[in-house]
């Protein structure tokens, strides 16, 4: 028997910098559970006129909290105001509104079935762009006629779309390589990625309000009248089944994964969980007796008091429940936050979403063989690689089998079957030689589409092994010289970035998070990079030498950039990692230290999403010779909408 654990831990989508975090999250799913709250029409509600934005999609009862915009109630800058309501408080105040008129609720309706059919012509176009026949085997591009990339990164990410993944998907990726990178070279292990192999995928539910939702790094589950909450699960691989094990409590539940891709488990089991109890205001506990429209708060002499009447959370209360057996199905079980917050990443800067990751079993990770031979896997899509560059991407599917998964590569002229082991190697069916149809990237066009030449390569197939990398051998690049393609950005910053072995100073500057802990959710701050910089935020990028339009933020400018992948996105993130002085990650409870740092003014860089809220910490910050210390919450925080 092989077991395989996925451990349930804080997630972050966007790395560092929460690019997408000014956009709101909707949904099909949201839509369907709001079907009595039109979002994003206008109200009038006592001559003020208001929409709501979006709901809390992990809290589909009346007790959800949604977002409401105030079109009436400006900040000093011109961006409208929120605050938030409960859905059974929208239920009872929009009906006495006066009411959106049929020709907009029919247009916010068009407009959100054009978002869905765009999606799903950008699905079929990405499935026949994996499913389409390699190219010939054209005579490749010679050296010269190619840019080297600048780094490490830049070379990633042009493995990465030259394999046939959306350029949106790689940019995604790139942006978290690149911070995770930064921290990791700051506090070595802090980083600690789950060991590749099996995982799953997708949204199962069933009788008795059964709901399990599958996300990076373990599973929602909640039956009956329990809220989601967050376990850890492990998949085994046994004689006559699969088994998944999840860790709730007060006993594990142990399911059956069943070649039709249902989960089944015996009933009725009890759980303990937890539920939604109420709402606690950002007005509570402050003393304040007013606020202003910003939500601002104030005693009764008029002086401005901790705090903010915008800032309120969902609170949760532990209770157990008696659930059926399970008999779970993926069908019509609709999308799961997993994929919503992945297409959210991929479209916030108008990239396209690609093919949806099909629910069960899937991979992660990278397998490399001594031969150079190399395999990546990610949710929709494997990529074959041979030596560093060349590469392409197939769809693949998981099945079990006694002795652990088999994965099938459906690459149309050499399809590839690897046994998943339980020593967590995966070992090729064949042997002999496997030509990857790779390409490189050579430039974009005048549409800004990237260009290609072919980049045929030869591996021997071998037994892959765990990897953190890529291959840095194997095959001939014929169209780079390999020691330039090796040419990447020093990995300290040339030694300019303090770390905790070799600390630049002896002024210590602790982050603590100050949001108040809610039952059965992570910490907002958890497992985010902290960056600090040695110049304010705007001043860094203008250094970059960007220029940057007028009207637009340098924080948004950024996410464009990157989201379109122009050059300015690697201009700018090489101007940061110049610029930074030092850059930990959290721990669980959102707190860290940064490495010592000579004592002087130094410069925030992060970032995260509370109550629905897109928060950013830019400020500048005087850290002192010794211990030095700030807490993190709405008050100091600069919303971004």
């Amino acid at each position: 028997m092989s077991r395989f654990q996925i451990n349930a831990r804080p997630r972050f989508v966007l790395a560092a910098f929460a690019l997408a975090a000014g956009l709101p999250l909707t949904a099909a799913g949201q839509a369907a559970a709001d079907q009595q709250i039109h979002l994003h029409v206008t109200y009038v509600c006592n001559g003020e006129r208001i929409y709501v934005d979006g709901c809390n999609i992990r809290d589909l009862s009346d007790k959800g909290v949604c977002n409401i915009a105030h079109r009436d109630k400006l900040t000093p800058t011109g961006i409208e105001t929120y605050t938030y309501a409960t859905r059974a408080e929208l239920k009872k105040l929009l009906p006495t509104c006066t009411q959106p008129s049929a020709k907009s609720i029919a247009a916010a309706d068009a407009f959100d079935k054009k978002q869905q059919d765009l999606y799903n012509a950008n699905v079929q176009k990405a499935e026949q762009q994996m499913k389409a026949p390699p190219q010939p085997a054209y005579q490749p591009a010679s050296a010269s006629q190619v840019t080297p990339p600048k780094n490490a990164e830049e070379r990633a990410l042009r493995r990465c779309v030259s394999s046939g993944r959306l350029p949106s998907s790689c940019t995604g990726n790139s942006l978290l390589g690149m911070f995770s990178g930064m921290v990791s070279q700051v506090l070595p292990g802090a980083d600690k990625k789950p060991t590749p192999g099996p995982n799953m995928a997708g949204v199962f539910q069933g009788a008795g309000n059964w709901r399990l939702d599958f996300i990076d790094g373990g599973v929602l589950v909640n039956c009956s009248f329990l809220s989601p909450n967050q376990e850890n699960y492990s998949l085994k691989f046994e004689a006559n089944r699969t088994a998944l094990v999840i860790d709730t409590k007060p006993r594990p539940l142990d399911l059956t994964l069943r070649a039709d891709g249902a989960i089944t488990g015996p009933g009725p089991v009890t759980i303990d969980g937890v539920v939604a109890s109420g709402y606690v205001g950002g007005a509570a506990g402050t003393g304040a007796t007013q606020q202003d429209q910003y939500g601002n708060l104030y005693d009764s002499a008029g002086n401005r008091v901790a705090g903010n009447a915008n800032a309120g959370h969902t609170t949760f209360a532990s209770r157990r429940a008696t659930c059926p057996a399970l008999n779970l199905s993926s069908k019509g079980a609709g999308v799961g936050i997993q994929t919503m917050q992945t297409d959210l990443l991929k479209t916030a800067f108008g990239g396209d979403k690609g093919p949806p990751t099909p629910p069960g079993m899937r991979m992660h990770g990278i397998f490399a063989a001594s031969t150079g031979f190399s395999v990546e896997f990610y949710p929709e899509s494997a990529i074959l690689g041979c030596g560093p560059d060349s590469a392409r991407a197939y769809p693949y599917t998981v099945t079990a089998t006694a002795n652990g998964a088999q994965i099938k590569i459906e690459a149309p002229d050499h399809p590839l079957i690897l046994a998943f082991k339980p020593d967590g190697s995966l070992v090729p069916t064949t042997t002999g030689p496997y030509q990857v149809h790779g390409r490189i990237v050579t430039g974009q066009n005048d549409n800004d589409d990237f260009t290609f030449a072919p980049l045929e390569q030869t591996c021997n197939l071998a037994p892959l092994s765990p990897s953190n990398t890529i291959p840095i051998s194997g095959g001939s690049a014929a169209t780079m010289n390999a020691s330039v393609l090796a040419n990447g950005a020093p990995n300290n910053n040339g030694g300019t970035l303090s770390t905790p072995n070799a600390p630049l100073g002896n002024a210590n500057l602790s982050i603590v998070s100050g949001f108040p802990p809610t039952p059965g959710q992570p910490n907002p701050l958890a497992n985010h990079p902290y960056v600090l910089l040695r110049s304010s935020f705007d001043d860094t990028i203008v250094k970059s030498g960007v220029n940057i339009p007028a009207g637009t933020t340098p924080f948004k400018f950024l996410g464009l950039a990157c989201g379109n992948h122009t050059p300015d996105c690697q201009t700018i993130m090489n101007a940061i990692k110049a610029g930074a002085a030092s850059s930990v990650r959290a721990d669980v409870n959102g707190s860290a230290t940064f490495p010592g740092v000579p004592p002087g003014t130094y410069y925030l860089m992060i970032s995260a999403r509370y109550n629905n809220q897109p928060l950013v910490w830019l400020q500048g910050v005087q850290v002192n010779a010794g211990s030095n210390s700030i807490t993190l919450d709405t008050r100091n925080a600069t919303a971004m909408n």
